[in-house]
């Protein structure tokens, strides 16, 4: 997981918290539709780094 990728992931997961991903994907959609191709890749590194942290935080009690 690239720190910039990993940076925004925690970013966004702070922001929007359980939205986060959902955020992502709505980012990602648009980049796909305005052929965007590096935002695209951008945006689905961000995805998966939030699904990166996600899995491996610790469980909040």
């Amino acid at each position: 997981m690239e720190p910039d990728n990993k940076t925004t992931a925690m970013n966004l997961i702070s922001v929007y918290g359980v939205r986060a991903q959902a955020v992502v994907s709505e980012r990602r959609e648009e980049a796909r539709l305005q052929g965007d191709v590096s935002g695209l890749a951008r945006w689905q590194n961000v995805e998966a780094a939030i699904s990166e942290l996600r899995r491996t935080s610790p469980a909040r009690a």
